[in-house]
């Protein structure tokens, strides 16, 4: 399936849409006797197939649809873009939830099967002791009725009554680690009340819970090693850790997942002057992933956005800004002309390691010579390669900087190679005699070199660099 997420999901409410009748009548018959419940669960599968087989879910009788995180935080960032889908026609009969919502401190009984046992979430003790994170907890439970159950089926028990009592979304949010205890101790207080309780203490006033719109900050030390791009980060802001662990570790489990829904994450960058503050650095990043979300990737949450932000980071040469695209060829057609009027050259590479590259720029701008020399500036001389050969076809300029930045990365042999193919056009060009006598200078070549160089001079060369060079090649001749 290589259609993008837009697509699956336009194709999953175009399959709803005809199908909804059928549908409307699962929903009033599930509470009666004798329902085919596999019957209407396989056939609300082989709809959301249409976006993916890893979608979980649960339906009420009052059309009431409700997707499953299960555990994924991923989902957070899937989710809500599916339910904000919902055809107009049916918003005021169903509800869609992107997850479980939390019961609002409402008691109802769990009933296990095999061990015959029954216990209220009224009768389910909890304590909370501070988490690892900033504004986490870790929880202590306890439930009498489970005195005599083995550690793996207790808390399999709890942690599904959890999610359905606070809601998936406090869960993910705010509980760190679980523990059962054996005994009931003083401070404990019925599971039913936890979700106030972390209203109170951990939620600003009003606040709605988005797990997919809270950043984490984080810091490395790059190593020197390592080149652009992510290799020169040190620090950073980002909605979504695993993905950044990943691209760390060299794994790809996150970004296969996302892929797996049709779901591109990328992150783009560019380089920047080293003479530049960091503070402002820090600033124009800031604006120009707020550029990014209301000219390109469109209004979070309201079903028309063709991606979301990820997150942002510095390196020592390069700003990093990472996105998820649910359609990636919107994007691609939108982000160029954004980004136009920008003075850097944007790349947007895949978000896992080795992806591939793509340049955010049209290489028939009357400027786009311009922001290759400023490449040469920063010194990031495999960039000006890289980007050169992504063009179907380089002109005369274009080709003598490919061959400057070849000298430059020590490659004099392909750099004679590649001006001796523009030789008829550099005849009367002191730079093209200039890169040529600097790459037959460093072949070992300095007769031929000295020529090269004195060529420059008649032309009209009386740069120092050539002057140095003309008595480099004299002393290697002597010798």
């Amino acid at each position: 399936m290589d259609r993008n997420f837009a697509e699956r999901t336009k194709n999953f409410w175009e399959w709803f849409t005809e199908n909804e009748e059928k549908l409307s009548s699962f929903m009033q018959n599930t509470a009666k006797p004798g329902d085919d419940t596999n019957r209407i669960v396989a056939f609300i599968n082989e709809g959301l197939s249409l976006i993916s087989n890893e979608l979980r879910f649960n339906i009420g009788g009052n059309h009431e649809f409700t997707f499953s995180v299960s555990g994924n935080g991923a989902m957070f960032f899937v989710l809500p873009y599916i339910t904000a889908n919902l055809p107009e026609p049916f918003r005021g009969k169903w509800k869609f939830f992107p997850h479980m919502p939390g019961t609002g401190g409402y008691n109802f009984s769990f009933r296990m099967i095999e061990h015959e046992k029954t216990v209220d979430t009224d009768d389910i003790f909890v304590s909370t002791t501070p988490g690892e994170e900033e504004k986490t907890v870790d929880l202590q439970f306890w439930a009498q009725a489970w005195e005599n159950l083995e550690d793996n089926e207790c808390y399999n028990a709890f942690l599904t009554l959890m999610d359905i009592s606070i809601g998936e979304a406090f869960a993910h949010t705010f509980i760190d680690n679980v523990d059962r205890v054996k005994v009931r101790t003083d401070g404990m207080f019925p599971l039913t009340t936890l979700e106030k309780w972390l209203q109170d203490n951990l939620c600003k006033e009003g606040e709605i819970l988005d797990p997919a719109n809270r950043y984490f900050t984080y810091q490395t030390q790059p190593n020197k090693e390592e080149k652009p791009p992510r290799g020169d980060i040190f620090s950073g802001i980002a909605k979504y850790a695993p993905i950044i662990g990943d691209y760390i570790d060299e794994q790809d489990t996150a970004y296969k997942f996302f892929a797996g829904l049709g779901i591109k994450p990328v992150f783009l960058y560019y380089y920047y002057d080293e003479q530049t503050d960091r503070e402002e650095i820090l600033n124009l990043r800031y604006q120009l992933e707020d550029k990014l979300e209301t000219e390109v990737l469109g209004e979070r949450g309201s079903g028309n956005e063709i991606g979301l932000l990820l997150g942002g980071a510095i390196g020592n040469w390069c700003v990093y800004i990472e996105l998820l695209l649910y359609n990636e060829q919107a994007f691609f057609e939108k982000v160029k002309q954004t980004l136009a009027d920008t003075p850097f050259m944007f790349f947007c590479q895949e978000f896992v390691h080795n992806g591939q590259t793509a340049l955010l720029f049209d290489e028939e701008d009357e400027s786009f010579n311009t922001r290759l020399h400023q490449l040469h500036e920063a010194g990031v001389h495999h960039e000006i390669t890289d980007i050169l050969e992504m063009l179907p076809q380089m002109d005369y300029t274009q080709t003598s900087m490919y061959a400057r930045a070849l000298n430059n990365l020590g490659d004099v042999d392909e750099a004679i190679k590649v001006l001796e193919s523009i030789r008829e056009q550099g005849e009367s060009d002191t730079i093209w005699h200039f890169r040529y006598g600097y790459a037959l200078l460093f072949a070992d070549r300095p007769k031929e070199a000295l020529a090269a160089f004195q060529r420059a001079k008649e032309l009209g060369d009386d740069a120092e660099d050539t002057n140095r060079f003309i008595a480099m090649c004299e002393e290697a001749m002597a010798k």
